[in-house]
């Protein structure tokens, strides 16, 4: 059972996982981790909740983003009502664990609540999808994958299911025609199917126990490519997929071609459901500083510190406008001018890795910038929330360019 909580406090003024030991009351655990108020620590502290991989980085070639430091608090944004405010006035009211801003390739802003510090595995939720169009990019760069081939090449137990007759890229962009709907507002959605899968919520009589039992029960429903769909399913297969063609967990395959090569300062954790299988969708838990690395690896066309990590021409694709409508309950659908392509959104002349609870990096090319907010509200989808969002990046952009 959820909380009403009102203000911003922290965790720990919460109480929430404070003592020795804490309060039963205050314990968080499988049914409540995503629930207000015990989110507010336990997007910070995940893989003490559920099962993790790890991601390893290159300790030898680990390094220290630039810094450049400014102060940007003063900077004005448009509210979603209309008024102007303050960056600073923002954060001081506002459930952000971590913002991040960094122009022409330095850090020149950087702000801390709730607990979080440097070396702080945030969860990504569908961040994730983006991150892992990056390593599906760089293993079609290395002809492992073929986009215009069909998923059923590659798990044929899949003939049959809704993904029978879908291509790579179908599941890409969002484009299978499923039954399943992720839907999180509906009276009646079926959305916790997804969460007991992935081991996020306690087994349930009649629930896919694993996520790939989940992508085998799909169904079919209408025309591959004719709209997008946004499901977390896709995501996930495609995980399963770029196992399947590298011989690789998918934890150790995102260390050797995407966490090593582009040198990011820390380690960071990868979700597993209850039979192992990485939950690519929504699972990556990571530092500030390295979703800002995710971020400059697409300003920057796929290089870090003077490697190719990703294939340019994959940076380059993931930022072109697709032009396929949103099915009308599709998440996303609401959103005037929005673009997905490659597990990447294309909103405001600028590119995006979204996630529920406030998660998003943002990535300007005309203003050399890059802002990562990671955040632990209440709410799942806070459409004032994700607007105030867009408008800080846009404030920010404006100031700086």
């Amino acid at each position: 059972m959820s909380q009403v909580v009102s203000g911003y406090p922290s965790a720990e003024k919460l109480g929430i996982m404070v003592g020795s030991p804490p309060p039963s009351v205050m314990h968080v655990n499988l049914a409540n981790w995503q629930l207000p108020p015990w989110n507010r620590w336990s997007f910070l502290h995940t893989r003490e909740v559920l099962p993790s991989a790890n991601v390893g980085r290159d300790p030898e070639h680990a390094s220290s983003l630039l810094e450049a430091r400014q102060d940007i608090s003063g900077i004005v944004y448009t509210t979603p009502e209309g008024a102007t405010q303050t960056l600073a006035t923002f954060l001081e009211g506002s459930w952000t664990d971590g913002l991040i801003v960094v122009h022409d390739g330095a850090v020149i802003f950087e702000s801390l609540h709730n607990g979080m510090r440097a070396n702080t595995r945030h969860i990504a939720m569908s961040v994730s999808k983006s991150i892992t169009s990056l390593v599906i990019g760089i293993l079609v760069g290395n002809n492992q994958i073929d986009c215009a081939s069909p998923v059923t090449r590659y798990v044929p137990e899949l003939v049959g299911t809704a993904y029978d007759g879908a291509t790579i890229q179908h599941a890409l962009d969002m484009e299978v025609a499923n039954s399943w709907r992720e839907d999180y507002f509906s009276d009646t959605t079926e959305f916790w199917r997804l969460d007991v899968a992935c081991g996020w919520l306690p087994s349930r009589e009649g629930a896919a126990s694993t996520l790939f039992e989940f992508i085998c029960q799909s169904q079919r429903d209408g025309e591959h490519g004719r709209e997008i769909q946004y499901s977390s399913l896709n995501p996930d297969l495609l995980g399963i997929i770029a196992e399947r063609v590298s011989g690789l967990r998918f934890p150790d395959l995102v260390s050797e071609v995407l966490w090593r090569p582009t040198g990011m300062e820390y380690d960071a954790d990868l979700l597993v459901d209850p039979g192992g299988t990485a939950v690519a969708d929504g699972g990556y838990c990571a530092t500030l500083r390295d979703f800002a690395r995710i971020g400059l690896l697409m300003l920057h066309h796929g290089e870090s510190e003077g490697r190719q990590v990703v294939p340019e021409q994959w940076v380059s694709e993931s930022q072109r406008l697709n032009s396929t409508p949103f099915n009308s309950m599709s998440y996303g659908a609401d959103w005037p001018g929005a673009s997905y392509h490659n597990q990447w959104w294309r909103m405001d002349g600028r590119s995006f890795a979204l996630g529920i609870h406030g998660q998003m990096i943002a990535i300007d090319s005309d203003a050399d910038l890059v802002v990562v907010f990671l955040s632990s509200p209440p709410e799942p989808n806070d459409a004032e929330q994700r607007m105030t969002q867009r408008s800080i990046v846009d404030g920010i952009a404006k100031a700086l360019h």
